[in-house]
């Protein structure tokens, strides 16, 4: 899969600023930006899925974004937060985005789910997991046949 042989490529990135452990261990990490953002994941093939845990140095919403041209429009994009009584919120704003225009939310289909959430030190952390193909026309698929970018916002 390309998907899985380009992460095996940005895999091995040793730089990881943020200030909370990741709720487990991952095969893959990445420091998206220094002291701002780092991202961790696994690909399970036969569960279909991958896990992520975004970690962002805010006290806020966080997001990560499927784009397959590296711009908003057409991307699939998740959006999370954790509330002021810990408990973890995720939202998937469908690829609907047009330019310059207010993403929308997409109520058709679940495909982000968050799992946990914390925040601590002035760092918000989320693990959340996608299936890699969801089958969904809002969604971004994951395939062989496509490159993609990630995005990812506070």
């Amino acid at each position: 899969m390309l998907f899985i042989v380009l992460l095996l490529i940005i895999g091995d990135v040793l730089a990881i600023s943020s200030l909370i452990q990741p709720f487990t261990t991952y095969k893959y990490s990445i420091e998206l930006q220094p002291d701002i953002a780092d991202l961790w994941w696994t690909v399970d093939s036969d569960a279909n899925e991958i896990t992520f845990e975004l970690h962002m140095k805010t006290t806020g919403w966080i997001a990560l974004g499927i784009s397959p041209d590296g711009g908003m429009k057409g991307a699939d994009i998740g959006v999370g937060w954790v509330d002021n009584i810990g408990k973890v919120h995720f939202q998937c704003i469908g690829s609907i985005c047009i330019r310059f225009a207010i993403p929308i939310l997409d109520n058709t289909t679940s495909n982000w789910l968050a799992l946990r959430g914390r925040e601590s030190d002035g760092w918000t952390a989320i693990q959340f997991k996608r299936l890699i193909d969801t089958c969904d026309p809002m969604d971004v698929s994951i395939t062989v046949e496509y490159s993609f970018c990630l995005l990812y916002s506070l």
